[in-house]
């Protein structure tokens, strides 16, 4: 009687079993629509969202380029080098009318071979050239010769960025703004800047930074610029000699340079005046065609007759 009643609880039980695993298994082992994507991938290169939402093993190599930046912003400043795009790994930054540059990007654009950068100083070395920037300062180094920065080389983001045309002008290079496509393109010559031992003459830089160094000693460098410029707006004029020497001693309307005749020009020059005297001898302007200045504390001939023009440090400007 026990093996018949045992016989029939084991076919419920077995069917039961069997109804179970036909349940159980296909939710295991099948998965619904949901559950069988591949997981999702969040991309970012260069600051900039690539792929996202694409399936893992969708992505290829060629979605990891740079995203051109002009698809995101649509006031970003393109630039072209020898009619290529060249993306940036930091956005192209307009500082008073200027077009800043990573330094580092740029450089690798126009062939560098090697970068040391630090995001506030960067050297460059390229075939024929060496390059020294550094944040906060008016002008760049390039062989030697002292490219002038108006408005400062700037760490930004930290990277260093400085102007573009003093630093193509390093590379040997041209540039133009095109308004209307809100872009700068580069012409590449490929022969990098004079340096700085054959560009500047021995004697305009020896009394150009000697009597910078008697005029505005203790001025800011841009004050001492100024004295530089005005000497080289004589050489220009018709009414002045046309050296710098001759322009420092000249006598024919009066003495003009008092350290000339005083003899506090052969006083030794400072660092800064060599720097000033270099950028102007490079082409630095920080006050258009002015011809004269005087000390703020005097009135002088020039502002008496001349048309003032502005005042940097403790001097006047005229025309």
């Amino acid at each position: 009687m026990k093996s018949v009643i045992k016989n029939r609880l084991v076919l419920p039980v077995i069917l039961c079993l069997v109804v179970i695993v036909g349940i159980i298994i296909p939710s295991v082992f099948t998965p619904d629509v949901g559950a069988g994507e591949p997981d999702i991938v969040s991309t970012v290169i260069g600051g900039l969202p690539v792929a996202m939402g694409l399936p893992a093993t969708q992505i290829t190599s060629a979605m990891y380029l740079v995203p051109d930046t002009e698809a995101y912003d649509p006031y970003a400043i393109s630039i072209a080098i020898d009619d290529l795009h060249v993306m940036m790994s930091s956005p192209v930054t307009l500082i008073n009318a200027t077009a800043y540059v990573p330094i580092y990007d740029f450089s690798i654009a126009m062939g560098a071979e090697s970068i040391y950068n630090r995001g506030y100083y960067a050297v460059v070395t390229a075939p024929g050239l060496r390059v020294y920037a550094t944040a906060g300062n008016p002008y760049i180094v390039a062989n030697g010769r002292y490219l002038h920065v108006p408005h400062l080389n700037r760490e930004i983001d930290g990277m260093l960025h400085v102007p573009i045309r003093p630093l193509a002008k390093a590379f040997g290079a041209s540039v133009r703004w095109l308004y209307d496509i809100r872009g700068v393109t580069v012409t590449n010559t490929g022969v990098p800047i004079e340096s700085g031992s054959s560009f500047y003459d021995e004697t305009d830089l020896f009394w150009m930074s000697r009597i910078i160094s008697a005029e505005a000693r203790g001025e800011s460098l841009k004050g001492q610029i100024a004295v530089g410029n005005v000497v080289m707006n004589r050489t220009r004029s018709p009414m002045y000699p046309d050296t710098v020497r001759g322009v420092i001693f000249d006598r024919r309307h009066g003495i003009q340079f008092t350290p000339a005749h005083s003899g506090a020009i052969n006083r030794a020059p400072t660092q800064s005046s060599v720097i000033a005297a270099k950028l102007a001898l490079d082409g630095a302007d920080v006050i258009g065609d002015s011809l004269f200045f005087s000390s703020t504390s005097i009135r002088c001939w020039a502002s008496r007759n001349r048309p003032f023009a502005t005042t940097i440090g403790n001097h006047n400007f005229f025309g």
